[in-house]
């Protein structure tokens, strides 16, 4: 037997193969050897000179060769895209539906372009739209058409604006990350104290804000920079929250550019205070307000993803503290039936919070997903006089809408709401019955006329911003309809056409210059694109008039975008998270200016 020694195992491989060129050689120079030995020979272990068809040994014997085949040998290597592996079908599935989708979405915007035009959706005709449903309804109103946006030549302001809000995300992360550990907190203390006593007169009555120390937040600008003096992480979460909306006040008389410094700095102490809180919440009622203080100023920051987290412990503390049973026969509340409609009040706030959230941000249901049992307050005999005023009427109006909102999700629950024209005839009706809400308060026409009323001014606009922003993103569900993905992927560019959505933007657009007049301050235009996302209602609008016919009809619309795009770039000077905001509103309306 021939012994072959090599250095590597590439040397050892070639004198394999060279010995089995030798044995194959010395028999009938037709032969082939095959990679493995023989089933026989491998059984007796003995050796095989592995010539196909039939080994040597087997032959002189008369018997059967059987070769084995050999197994592939498995990668051990991981899959490029783990999305793609076959331990999460459902994930694949997704990341090739959206793959697919974006694909797509190319393809026809090339095709256009190569063609000159897409053909125009019709109802009954054989170009109808398959995605999403063109439908017409004869309940009296006149007929709608939905239909997905034409890509086409055209500028796509909703991808513009999408991109610009991705990127200030990415700027106020990389900002205050860094700013959390290393910069300092500087706030005047008479302008702390000053935005304290604005903060309870001119802001609304806030979520359980009856619960609020007021006699502490008064003192804490004296003595929270003191030595030796510890206060505790939940109020300073709290009294950080309220520097920031004192600051943005108008009754502040603070500029525009002093605002957003001082705004960013109020939002520093809160985030580097929320660690210390977290750790040490047990789920009391300040730990309540804590949380729903961080989720509002987090949203208004557009980090969305520190508002759902602190909105998840502010349910979490709800339950802990029995609310969602107010009025259930095992409540064992510690409320007495004096605060109790207070309390009611609050916790119809964290319903209303919960369902928009659910519906702009596409998080699970969690106040909502458990049994709960609360009524409106006011209803029971033992509660005293209703409060009369705008306060009181912008509650039951946002009631109204968060329950028109949960009317939406139970149909969409609703198994018997089989087709696609059912759904969207019946989404159509609720976004009437809610555009009949504000036409019933009369509130468009209450924020118009206000003045210095800043109290009731926010709580009026809360209710319009939600309820308006809320009709776009009900539409926007009718966009997902045809998927069959256990998780279709949902953008902010999947809104289709309908004269209910345009008319939402347009009272959107207009309220947001509404607000930007009465409060001329760069927070405040912040705060809106952040909490209400309304670069939604601009970029619809921006593309209904870039893709009409005749753009001239829609002067009015264009007037009103460039007078927001405008007020926004003089508010937000010195801001450098929101430039690629402002800088995207601003090549919008300037491309809406060339088709005139």
């Amino acid at each position: 037997m021939a012994v072959f020694k090599s250095k590597n195992k590439e040397s050892f491989s070639k004198h394999l193969r060279l010995y089995g060129t030798m044995s194959s050689t010395s028999g009938n120079g037709t032969d082939q050897l095959n990679r493995l030995s023989c089933a026989r020979c491998k059984e007796r272990k003995v050796r095989c000179n592995r010539v196909m068809p039939q080994c040597a040994r087997c032959k002189s014997q008369d018997q059967e060769c059987v070769y084995p085949i050999r197994a592939k040998r498995r990668s051990i290597r991981p899959l490029i895209d783990p999305a793609l592996s076959s331990d999460s079908p459902n994930a694949a599935l997704t990341t090739i539906l959206d793959r697919l989708q974006r694909l797509e979405a190319r393809t026809v915007a090339s095709g256009s372009q190569a063609n000159g035009n897409i053909p125009t959706p019709s109802i009954g005709g054989s170009e109808a739209s398959q995605s999403p449903v063109a439908f017409s309804t004869t309940n009296g109103y006149a007929s709608s058409i939905l239909a997905p946006r034409n890509a086409g030549q055209e500028m796509d302001a909703m991808t513009v604006l999408k991109d610009a809000v991705d990127r200030v995300q990415e700027l106020r992360k990389r900002s205050f990350g860094s700013s959390v550990i290393t910069k300092s907190i500087d706030i005047p203390t008479d302008l702390a104290k000053t935005w304290v006593a604005n903060f309870f007169k001119y802001m609304p009555a806030w979520m359980f804000v009856s619960f609020v120390d007021r006699r502490v937040l008064d003192l804490l600008p004296d003595i929270i920079n003191l030595p030796h003096i510890h206060v505790d992480p939940v109020m300073l979460v709290i009294y950080y929250s309220i520097m920031y909306h004192g600051c943005s006040l108008k009754a502040s008389n603070t500029t525009s550019l002093d605002s957003i410094s001082y705004m960013n700095a109020s939002y520093l102490g809160c985030l580097r205070a929320v660690p210390s809180w977290e750790q040490e919440a047990t789920g009391t009622i300040t730990d309540l307000i804590a949380a729903l203080y961080v989720s509002r100023v987090a949203a208004d920051f557009f980090d969305y993803d520190i508002a759902w987290r602190a909105f998840k412990y502010a349910c979490e503390y709800c339950q802990v503290l029995n609310l969602h049973k107010l009025d259930s026969d095992e409540s064992n509340s510690f409320l007495s039936e004096a605060t109790c409609d207070n309390e009611r009040r609050g916790f119809w706030e964290v319903i209303q919070i919960d369902l928009f959230y659910r519906l702009i941000l596409n998080t699970p249901p969690v106040i909502t997903n458990n049994p709960w049992k609360v009524n409106l307050p006011w209803l029971d005999l033992d509660s005293g006089t209703v409060p009369h005023g705008m306060q009181t009427i912008a509650f039951l109006a946002s009631s109204r809408v968060s329950l028109v909102i949960a009317r939406f999700f139970a149909m969409l629950d609703d198994p018997t709401n089989a087709t696609k024209t059912e759904i969207v005839a019946k989404t159509e009706a609720l976004c009437r019955e809610m555009q009949e809400i504000f036409a019933e308060w009369q509130l468009t026409e209450w924020l118009n006329a206000a003045q210095d009323n800043e109290q009731d001014i926010w709580v009026v606009a809360d209710v319009i911003l939600t309820g308006y922003t809320s009709i776009i993103y009900m539409f926007r569900k009718m966009a997902l309809l045809n998927s069959d993905s256990p998780r279709p992927p949902t953008t902010d560019l999947d809104i289709p056409d309908s004269p209910i959505v345009e008319d939402a933007a347009r009272r959107l657009i207009a309220t947001l210059n509404r607000l930007l007049d009465i409060c001329p301050y760069g927070v405040t235009m912040t705060s809106l694109f952040g909490a209400y996302r309304c670069f939604v209602a601009f970029a619809y609008l921006a593309n209904t008039i870039l893709r009409a016919e005749d753009p001239r009809q829609y002067m009015a619309d264009i007037e009103a975008l460039e007078q927001l795009s405008d007020t926004s770039t003089e508010l937000c000077r010195g801001n450098r998270d929101v430039v690629p905001l402002v800088k995207a509103m601003q090549s919008i309306t300037e491309e809406i200016r060339k088709k005139l």
